[in-house]
């Protein structure tokens, strides 16, 4: 695990709670599970662009502020 990762799940587990959504909600809207929403926000692993563009959209927010660049 880099901190990167760890620093992108955080961001998406902040906006999340932010916009009261749980991890079921936003596994429905990306398409996966709980638990791989887990594994993203605890920064396990490495996802690909276009699942940032999913959870972007699910959670109404750019993917500045996801990846934070």
């Amino acid at each position: 695990m880099s901190n990167e990762l760890k620093e992108i799940g955080q961001r998406i587990r902040d906006i999340r709670n932010d916009v009261a959504m749980s991890q079921s909600e936003l596994a429905f809207e990306i398409g996966t599970d709980k638990a791989y929403v887990s594994r993203i926000e605890r920064g396990e692993v490495n996802i690909g662009v276009l699942l940032v563009k999913k959870i972007c959209i699910a959670l109404k927010v750019t993917s500045k502020e996801v990846i934070g660049i």
